[in-house]
C-alpha cells in the first residue's frame, strides 16, 4: 500500500489506499448395534445440555490464478455552523494471484489500479476531483523478508519510499486461532497498521487504539464479525477521541473478506459535527474484463 499524504478536511485528501477453514469430514459408519443398549443408557431424545459448536478457522487463503476486485472508500463529512465539507477518496483495484505459500498466503500478485480518486465538496455542489498517482497503473508486488518489492508494469507512478501491502488491511482483523460463534478477540497497536492509515491520512496522530471484534454469526458459508474501534490521539494539535462501530463478512468458501464497513467520528466535540465512514467490498472475478460498473 502506498503511503497516504493527508491534508485537513478542507483540502483534498490524496490517498493511495493499498492492500491489502473448517474442513468438514465424513466417516463411514460401522455395523449397526445388534445387542440392546444398557438399561442405564440415556434415551436418544434426551439431552445433557447445550451442544457447543466447534471452533472454526477464519484464516484467508488463495490459489495461483485467483482474481478479485477490491473497492475501498473513505468518506468524511463535517458540518460547521455555516458550511458543509465532504471528502471522498475511492480506490478500485484488480488483483491476480501469482504466488502463494503452502497455507494460501499471498507471496506475489499483479495489481491494477482501475481508479484512485479524491473528491472534495464545499457545500452541496459537484466540488473538485483529483486523481491519485496510482490511477491507471499496474504493479507486480512480491513479498520479501524486509517488506514488499514493487515493480511497475504499466503507468509511471512515483513509488520510491512507498509502503505496499500484498494483502488487504482487513486480513489483519481476522483471528489467528479458531473461534466459536459469540467469541471476542482484541487487536491493538501495530496489528492495526493498515487500518490506521485511513485515520493518519487525515492528519490524526494516533497515540493509542483498540479494536474489539466478535464473531456474531458463523455459518457453513460465511462469518459475520462485529467491530468496536476506539482511538485516542491528537488532531490539529488538540487532544481528540474517535469511536467507530461496524462489521465485516468473511466468506468461508472463497476464504477472503468480502465486505467491511466502519462508521463513527470524534467524540465529545462541540460545534462542528463530523462523520467518518470506511467501506471495503471485494469479490472474485473470472477475468480482467469482469467489471462492476
Amino acid at each position: 500500500m502506498a503511503n497516504n499524504h493527508g491534508t485537513s478536511l478542507r483540502r483534498p485528501i490524496l490517498l493511495a489506499i493499498g492492500y491489502g477453514l473448517l474442513v468438514i469430514c465424513s466417516a463411514a459408519c460401522g455395523n449397526p448395534r445388534t445387542n440392546p443398549p444398557p438399561e442405564n443408557a440415556l434415551d436418544s431424545n434426551e439431552t445433557t445440555g447445550p451442544v457447543e459448536r466447534p471452533a472454526v478457522s477464519l484464516r484467508p487463503g488463495h490459489s495461483v490464478g485467483d482474481k478479485f476486485r477490491t473497492t475501498r472508500a473513505l468518506r468524511v463529512e463535517e458540518l460547521t455552523e455555516t458550511e458543509r465539507y465532504f471528502t471522498e477518496s475511492e480506490e478500485v483495484t484488480l488483483t491476480e494471484v501469482l504466488r502463494v505459500d503452502d497455507t494460501g498466503r499471498l507471496l506475489g500478485v499483479r495489481r491494477a489500479w482501475e481508479l484512485s480518486v479524491t473528491r472534495l465538496v464545499k457545500g452541496y455542489g459537484r466540488g473538485e476531483e483529483a486523481r491519485g498517482e496510482l490511477d491507471g497503473c499496474t504493479l507486480e508486488l512480491t513479498r520479501r523478508n524486509n517488506g514488499v518489492e514493487a515493480k511497475v508494469l504499466a503507468g509511471n507512478p512515483g513509488i520510491r519510499g512507498a509502503n505496499f501491502l500484498i494483502e488487504g488491511f482487513d486480513t489483519g482483523l481476522l483471528p489467528l486461532d479458531p473461534v466459536r460463534e459469540g467469541e471476542f478477540w482484541v487487536l491493538e497497536g501495530g496489528r492495526l497498521g493498515g487500518l490506521n492509515s485511513f485515520i493518519e491520512a487525515m492528519q490524526f496522530e494516533i497515540e493509542k487504539n483498540k479494536l474489539t471484534c466478535q464473531a456474531v454469526e458463523i455459518s457453513p458459508s460465511a462469518a459475520r464479525i462485529s467491530m468496536e474501534w476506539h482511538i485516542t490521539g491528537k488532531w490539529q494539535g488538540a487532544v481528540a477521541v474517535l469511536a467507530f462501530d461496524g462489521e465485516f463478512r468473511f466468506d468461508r468458501k472463497s476464504r477472503m473478506v468480502t465486505g467491511l464497513k466502519l462508521s463513527g467520528g470524534r467524540q465529545g466535540q462541540r460545534g462542528a459535527k463530523q462523520q467518518i465512514e470506511i467501506e471495503v467490498t471485494r469479490r472474485s472475478v473470472q477475468g480482467w474484463l469482469d467489471l462492476d460498473r
